[in-house]
């Protein structure tokens, strides 16, 4: 076995935007997770404040949690020495919340504006993934990325849950 003096792996300004760009990708993998989309999409406007027996959320509560936790990890990032809001409280709607269609369209979009910001975050090559976030407790714009995605999978699953035991699940 000789070794060559050539390296055959990519350079870290490569391997950094292969990462990048796999963050971003991992936050819509149909392969790997329904995606939000699918998930929160078609909801029937009479199903979006039902709560199936035995369950403690509905689809709004679920959607109004995941762009409050989007937020979150952005602010996280954007405000220095930011102090994440009370839990449960700060991030879910009161127990007996409902929406109404303007207010389910306004989520939506609030979600859909979060996640553009965090992506556009994530695939800005000036974005330091890996030190510190200035004023933290330590955490990265990785960690936030890492723990965005592994929120968002755990609480889609609770929302398809959510959507087979009120029937509108078929895909």
């Amino acid at each position: 076995m000789t070794l060559s003096s050539e390296s055959s792996h990519p350079n870290q300004a490569d391997t950094e935007t292969a990462l990048r760009q796999q963050l971003v990708a991992s936050l819509h993998d149909e392969r790997v997770h329904a995606t939000f989309e699918n998930i929160f999409g078609d909801v029937p406007v009479n199903l979006r404040n039902a709560k199936p027996a035995g369950q403690s959320f509905t689809l709004w509560r679920l959607l109004v949690h995941l762009r409050l936790c989007v937020v979150d990890f952005l602010d996280a990032y954007r405000i220095p020495g930011y102090v994440e809001p009370p839990v449960p409280e700060g991030f879910w709607p009161d127990e007996n919340a409902s929406a109404d269609e303007g207010a389910w369209r306004d989520e939506l979009a609030g979600y859909h504006a979060a996640m553009l910001e965090f992506e556009s975050l994530l695939l800005n090559p000036s974005t330091d993934l890996f030190s510190p976030i200035p004023g933290s407790d330590g955490r990265t714009v990785l960690r936030q990325a890492l723990a965005c995605l592994d929120h968002n999978a755990y609480h889609l699953g609770q929302a398809l849950l959510l959507r087979r035991l009120l029937g509108i699940w078929s895909h």
